[in-house]
């Protein structure tokens, strides 16, 4: 059975269409990316809010200093990740200390790091709010992450892009430590 040429300049049409579209929704995704960050109270499951609720991030390795972004009314911090340049807000290095902003813009790189003012539920020996969790950003925003929960048992179920951690305030004797 013969195709005719009309057939076929239509199924090729159709065919770069979808190419086309395709390959403008991927690069749309690698345009910008959201992050967000969920800081859980292990203990009760509510959200950890307020002046002293915040996430130090690390991306990549070229940055030195933390961004340090504070937590919405539902305990959430987000970091927006781009491959645009012009749209970053944050520059990889000040010399400074600590960067604080509410809506950081910062340079897609495959792994970032984070820390927060709390002890982390799940953490296994030293339990010090120093110490530093890494992420594989492709794995984060394709499968999401959640800590376990060694405060309590309350649980969660992360959705792509969203890492939550379980923590808990620090006691008196624990802050006199550090």
């Amino acid at each position: 059975m013969l195709i005719g040429n009309r057939q076929v300049s239509f199924c090729f049409r159709w065919l770069n269409l979808l190419v086309t579209v395709l390959l403008v929704m991927s690069a749309m995704s690698l345009a910008a990316q959201t992050l967000e960050i969920k800081l859980v109270d292990g203990r009760n499951g509510r959200p950890m809010v307020g002046t002293s609720a915040y996430v130090n991030v690390w991306v990549g390795g070229e940055r030195k200093e933390a961004i340090a972004i504070p937590t919405d009314d539902n305990g959430i911090a987000r970091l927006q990740l781009t491959l645009n340049p012009n749209e970053e807000n944050i520059p990889i290095s000040t010399g400074h200390g600590t960067i604080v902003e509410k809506h950081p813009v910062v340079k897609y790189d495959e792994s970032f790091r984070i820390n927060a003012p709390y002890v982390l539920c799940g953490a296994e020996g030293n339990r010090s709010w120093l110490d530093l969790k890494s992420f594989s950003t492709k794995e984060v925003l394709e499968h999401g992450y959640a800590s376990g929960n060694t405060c309590g048992k309350v649980t969660a179920t992360p959705q792509p892009g969203q890492v939550i951690l379980f923590v808990r305030p620090l006691t008196f004797w624990e802050k006199m430590k550090q």
